[in-house]
């Protein structure tokens, strides 16, 4: 890391940036395997309502990794 603040704090909003779009990618396999599931539970709407909000949470995840703070 550089000893110039400004840059330390690049450098630190671009490793979070990272971070989060590794979240988003493990949530979406996530959800991939959650999804083979849904007939076992014992409340498959439920289980869907889920799944729709991992799936929201997941659109708006993609949505800031896309407008990354740093290019």
């Amino acid at each position: 890391m550089s000893d110039n603040p400004t840059q330390k704090l690049f450098e630190y909003i671009g490793l979070l940036e990272n971070v989060n779009e590794q979240l988003v990618n493990t949530l979406k396999r996530c959800v991939e395997l959650l999804t083979e599931f849904k007939s076992w539970v014992p409340d498959p709407e439920g289980w869907q309502e889920m799944l729709e909000t991992f799936r929201e949470t997941i659109k708006v995840g993609e949505r800031i990794v896309g407008e990354k703070t740093l290019h």
